[in-house]
C-alpha cells in the first residue's frame, strides 16, 4: 500500500515538473523544431544505432547499462545511474528534461518501455497524450520483454506445446508479480494503441495488448562491420561460442549440458561462454567463433545473432519464419533452427560437418545480414515510416 502511495505521488510530482517545465521553455521556443527525440533505454546497441540514422536526433539515456559504457548519447545521464540514488535524482529531473524537448522537436522514438515519466500509473498514456498536445508524434519501438505479455504468450506455448521464453521466467525471476506486470504491459500496450503514431514490434515473438497495424522490427547493422577473417575457416579446432545476456531465459543450461555431453562423447573444440561482459569483447570474440549458440526460446534472432552472422558465424538459434512471419526474406536458411530440444543434435551436427559447409552456411548468414539487417538499408525504411508522420 505504503509502495503505491508513494509511486503515485512521485508520479504526480513528476506530472507537475513535466507541465511547469514545458511553460518554462515555451516561453522561449524557436520558431520551428528540430525532428526527432530517441530514448530513454539503451537496448542491444539499438539507441547508439538508430541515433546515427536520423539528422540531427537528440539520442537520450536515463538507464545504466554495463555493457555500452563505451557509446555516448546527446543527453547522457544513464552513465550516473549506477546506484539508487543517482536513479532517483534521474527519475526527478527527468520529467524538466521532456518538458525542454517537447518545446523543441517533433517526433519522439521510445525504445523499450520506459519513458520520462513512471510508467507504473499509467503505462505512459499521460506522457504520451502530452506529446501529442503539443504537436508531437509519439514512435514506440518495443524489443521483447518490454512489451511481451506473460499470459498470451505462455497460452501460446500450451496450445503448441512448447516451451517459450515466459516458460522459465516465473522461476528466474523469484518474487516475480506477474499478474501485476502483465498488468502493467496491457497499460502500455493500449497506451501505444491510443496515442502512438507508429509501433514497431514482432508480434508472435512479443505477443501484446495491441490492437493497431504495427511494423516489423529493424536492425540497423553498420555495414563496416561486416566483414570476417579471411583465414576463419582455414583453422582446425572449431571454436563455439554462447554469450547470453539472461542465462536462464536464452538456455544456457541445455547449451552446457550439450556441450559436456559432446566432450564426453571425445569432440575436440574450443568453448568460448561469455557472461557479463563488455560488448566490445563480444564482438572480438564473435571474430574467430565458427558456430554461435545464441538464444533457444525466441522466435527473432536478436542482435547477437545479427551480429554473429555479421561476423560469418554459423548461428543456432530458435528464430523461426514459420512461427514469426514478419521475419524477412528466406530467414529459415540465413541460421540453423534450433529450437531448445535441439541444441546438443544440431550442434553435433554443426561439429561434425567439415569446415567447407559451416563457411558455406556462414556466408549464408552473412548476405542475410547485409541483405535485410545493414543500417544503410533500413535507414531508409524508418526515415520514409518516420518522415510520412506529419
Amino acid at each position: 500500500m505504503l509502495s503505491k502511495l508513494f509511486i503515485n505521488l512521485f508520479f504526480y510530482t513528476q506530472v507537475l515538473l513535466f507541465n511547469l517545465s514545458i511553460l518554462a521553455c515555451g516561453l522561449k521556443k524557436p520558431k520551428s523544431k528540430k525532428e526527432v527525440v530517441i530514448g530513454v533505454d539503451e537496448v542491444a546497441s539499438l539507441l547508439f544505432s538508430m541515433g546515427s540514422v536520423f539528422k540531427d536526433a537528440k539520442t537520450v539515456s536515463l538507464s545504466y547499462n554495463q555493457f555500452y559504457q563505451h557509446f555516448d548519447y546527446g543527453y547522457n545521464f544513464g552513465k550516473y545511474a549506477s546506484s539508487n540514488i543517482y536513479k532517483f535524482v534521474i527519475n526527478l529531473l527527468s520529467p524538466l528534461l521532456l518538458g525542454f524537448l517537447v518545446t523543441r522537436y517533433k517526433k519522439f522514438i521510445y525504445l523499450s518501455d520506459n519513458g520520462f515519466l513512471l510508467k507504473h500509473v499509467d503505462g505512459r498514456s499521460y506522457e504520451f497524450k502530452k506529446i501529442n498536445a503539443n504537436g508531437g508524434k509519439v514512435v514506440c519501438y518495443f524489443t521483447g520483454s518490454d512489451i511481451r505479455s506473460f499470459k498470451l504468450l505462455d497460452s501460446f506455448g500450451k496450445k503448441n506445446n512448447i516451451d517459450v521464453i515466459t516458460t522459465y521466467q516465473s522461476i528466474y525471476f523469484k518474487n516475480f508479480d506477474y499478474t501485476e506486470q502483465d498488468d502493467l504491459r496491457k497499460m502500455l500496450g493500449h497506451s501505444a494503441s491510443k496515442y502512438a503514431a507508429a509501433i514497431f514490434n514482432a508480434p508472435t515473438d512479443q505477443m501484446a495488448y495491441i490492437d493497431k497495424k504495427t511494423y516489423p522490427l529493424m536492425y540497423f547493422y553498420d555495414e563496416e562491420n561486416i566483414a570476417c577473417d579471411p583465414n576463419k575457416f582455414l583453422k582446425d579446432k572449431k571454436v563455439v561460442m554462447h554469450a547470453p545476456s539472461s542465462p536462464i531465459v536464452k538456455g544456457t543450461p541445455i547449451v552446457r549440458a550439450a556441450i559436456k555431453q559432446l566432450v564426453e562423447e571425445g569432440y575436440d573444440f574450443e568453448y568460448v561462454e561469455l557472461l557479463n561482459i563488455p560488448h566490445s569483447k563480444c564482438l572480438s570474440e564473435l571474430s574467430r567463433a565458427h558456430i554461435v549458440l545464441n538464444e533457444f526460446y525466441s522466435f527473432v534472432p536478436g542482435v547477437l545473432g545479427v551480429e554473429a552472422m555479421a561476423s560469418q558465424s554459423v548461428l543456432l538459434t530458435s528464430a523461426n519464419k514459420n512461427i514469426e512471419k514478419t521475419l524477412p526474406g528466406l530467414a529459415n536458411d540465413a541460421w540453423i533452427v534450433t529450437p531448445y530440444y535441439l541444441v546438443y543434435k544440431n550442434l553435433k551436427k554443426a561439429l561434425d560437418s567439415p569446415m567447407s559447409e559451416l563457411e558455406e552456411q556462414a556466408n549464408q548468414g552473412k548476405k542475410w545480414v547485409e541483405k535485410y539487417c545493414s543500417k544503410e538499408i533500413n535507414q531508409q525504411h524508418i526515415r520514409k515510416i518516420i518522415d510520412e508522420l506529419k
